[in-house]
């Protein structure tokens, strides 16, 4: 990881959330998933919480986000959304009983977990007949060795080929398997990302530049992370893509 702070140690100090595909993915989830007013959805790695927020209001779903990161969930709990609760939780260690959701639904998460681990979770902690959706970077070619090392020093990412995922929700018992892989438009994940953290938009950049004036570790990650950002190994977005992965446990 980058000096004292992460990929993921830098977003959570300020409170940010994004994944691939931004909420159109989303949307596209819950579609393929069912997801409806009747349902308990679980959203692994909640973040800040407005992407679970979302998925509530698209439904009207009751939902419970977990994050490993107190200060996520912290900023997650100034919302207060109601229907929505966020607690700390991990995705390799779920701290709700079998059987208890509908849907889990997970974002640009699961690829930082032991993803085996993780996705037996998600098939514990869902009832019979209820569906598993992620969303997860997926090479669209065989990486290079460079790229690989690029992903795994920058961002702690171990990213998988469809075929990967597959594999896993297969073998942790998901049948009736959908998939769709696609490549990365950066227009499209930047307007995402601003669409995404619109709720949140001042509080997040008032936090980043008090800890980038007042916090001296905190910008030597930022440039840190800056740095190698200006070094991605070409051909970077021919090999990067994200995929969505639906299974009925």
């Amino acid at each position: 990881m980058i000096s004292m702070y992460g990929y993921f140690e830098i977003q959570s100090k300020i409170g940010i959330t994004k994944h691939l595909g931004g909420l159109e993915a989303t949307r596209e989830l819950l579609k393929l998933c069912k997801v409806d007013d009747s349902d308990y959805v679980l959203v692994v790695g909640c973040g800040n919480g407005v992407s679970a927020i979302k998925i509530h209001r698209f439904t009207g779903c009751r939902l419970a986000g977990i994050d490993i990161s107190p200060e996520m969930v912290e900023r997650a709990r100034e919302k207060e959304e109601p229907g929505v609760q966020f607690v700390v939780g991990d995705a390799e260690d779920i701290d709700f009983p079998d059987n208890t959701f509908d849907v889990v639904i997970s974002e640009s998460v699961t690829g930082f977990t032991d993803k085996m681990r993780s996705i037996s979770e998600y098939h514990r902690v869902l009832k019979s007949g209820g569906y598993v959706g992620l969303n997860e970077v997926t090479w669209l070619v065989d990486p290079s060795p460079e790229m690989d090392e690029y992903c795994r020093r920058v961002m702690g990412l171990e990213a998988e080929t469809r075929e990967g995922w597959l594999s896993f929700l297969e073998e942790a018992g998901f049948k009736d398997i959908k998939s769709s892989v696609g490549a990365m438009n950066q227009w499209k994940q930047v307007i995402g990302d601003l669409e995404l953290q619109r709720m949140d938009f001042f509080r997040i950049w008032g936090r980043f530049f008090h800890l980038y004036l007042h916090e001296r570790e905190y910008r030597k990650s930022v440039h840190q992370l800056a740095g190698e950002a200006l070094h991605i190994p070409r051909g970077f977005s021919r090999y990067f893509g994200y995929g969505l992965y639906v299974g009925r446990k």
